[in-house]
């Protein structure tokens, strides 16, 4: 939007880190807000039973992308693109954002999300992590 103000809203490439076009990522460009949407590769995940605790009284932290069986890391860009460029690209475009969102719906029998409905308190909430390895946790 800095750029070319008068552009419209909609898909373009862009290229934060500023080098080869071939690592170009494409993005949604909403032009009214100044926002830009980074699709994810994969944008829903199959609902199956992903995990079964061993010991039911652990309550330990299980990361999806790690400890579970299938489990995976959330990917980002457009078709062809390779994961390393896309990183690359989304820690630049990082850098130039004051701010940032994400919508993540999540549907998980017998687990908290955010806030524990019975103890009023977010110690079992869900525990995210960026790309850049720090840790995202629930507040409020």
């Amino acid at each position: 939007k800095m750029c070319h103000p008068d552009w419209k809203s909609g898909e373009y490439w862009i290229d934060p880190d500023q080098g080869c076009t071939q690592d170009a990522i494409k993005v949604y460009c909403n032009m009214e807000t100044g926002e830009t949407c980074v699709a994810p590769t994969q944008r829903e995940v199959a609902k199956k039973n992903w995990y079964v605790s061993k010991n039911i009284k652990e309550k330990k932290h299980v990361w999806f992308g790690e400890a579970m069986t299938d489990g995976f890391q959330f990917e980002y860009g457009s078709e062809g693109s390779l994961p390393e460029d896309v990183n690359i690209q989304l820690t630049f475009l990082r850098l130039m954002s004051t701010e940032a969102s994400q919508n993540i719906t999540y549907h998980c029998k017998n687990s908290v999300a955010y806030m524990d409905a019975t103890t009023a308190n977010l110690k079992k909430a869900l525990l995210l992590q960026g790309s850049n390895e720090i840790e995202i946790r629930a507040e409020g």
